[in-house]
């Protein structure tokens, strides 16, 4: 029996009377590919950090690799994870190369008596983004969507066996993001990295991913390829104001109707 990539059990994290994230369960297979989606407060951003060990939930248990996940375990169980936090429009100050940025995500990148020939993975990595002719740049000169870019490559660069991403696509065009997605979808099929991914658009994502977790402090839903979405999901979710729109019928979780006011797949508030 193949042993998952991620699971976890009951966890729960905030306030006993107006929890953050409530009782999650989730399991998460080698090369899957799952996008979480939800209104913003939902605790997306929050599950990756307790996933990624930088938060300690209330209650419940997370195994990752087979392992338990422990202040213990925790530094060494970190080193198969690649993680891109939430975009924050700030402007770096330090004067780095791209290549530095990026070769910071290398395991050994604080010890550099073991760090080997580091050139070789950061040029892949930077291969990966389109970004390999700017690996000697300054990287506060670069625009908004090239540091979003440099940024995953430095997730990408240790090759991860599992990449947690908290809204990749911010600061890409719509042609970026749509090789963005393309590139993770190509990663988990040829090596078996599995993702998990937060996104607002479940209509940008939906033909890549494997799966999308619907969050709002629980998950309400889990729809596989191929499955629809109930309506009532979405309203559980966003609430009763949102319109409901049709989308691409082979996108996860659209059913096309006659009636746009009854459609599912792309929410708008």
């Amino acid at each position: 029996m193949t042993v998952p990539v991620v699971q976890i059990s009951h966890l729960s994290f905030g306030p006993v009377n107006k929890p953050i994230l409530d009782g999650i369960s989730l399991e998460l297979e080698a090369g899957h590919f799952l996008g979480i989606v939800g209104p913003n407060g939902a605790g997306k951003s929050t599950l990756l950090n307790i996933i990624a060990g930088l938060t300690p939930p209330n209650s419940g248990h997370i195994d990752l690799f087979g392992r338990c996940l422990t202040r213990f375990s925790r530094h060494k169980l970190l080193r198969q994870i690649g993680f891109l936090h939430q975009l924050h429009d700030h402007a770096p100050r330090l004067p780095m190369r791209v290549h530095d940025v990026v070769a910071m995500g290398l395991a050994n990148y604080a010890t550099p008596w073991r760090r080997g020939n580091q050139n070789e993975a950061v040029r892949k990595a930077l291969q990966y983004v389109d970004m390999e002719y700017l690996t000697n740049a300054d990287f506060r000169q670069l625009s908004g969507g090239q540091r979003q870019r440099a940024r995953l490559a430095r997730a990408l660069v240790r090759k991860p066996r599992l990449l947690l991403l908290d809204e990749p696509s911010a600061a890409l065009d719509s042609v970026r993001q749509a090789k963005l997605f393309q590139l993770l979808r190509k990663l988990c099929d040829d090596t078996g990295m599995s993702v998990i991914m937060v996104e607002h658009d479940i209509a940008a994502i939906s033909s890549h991913v494997d799966s999308v977790a619907c969050l709002n402090r629980k998950i309400h839903h889990h729809a596989m390829k191929g499955e629809d979405i109930p309506e009532d999901v979405w309203r559980a979710m966003y609430g009763d104001h949102i319109h409901i729109m049709a989308h691409d019928a082979h996108c996860i979780g659209c059913s096309p109707t006659s009636e746009p006011d009854h459609a599912h797949g792309h929410q708008h508030e």
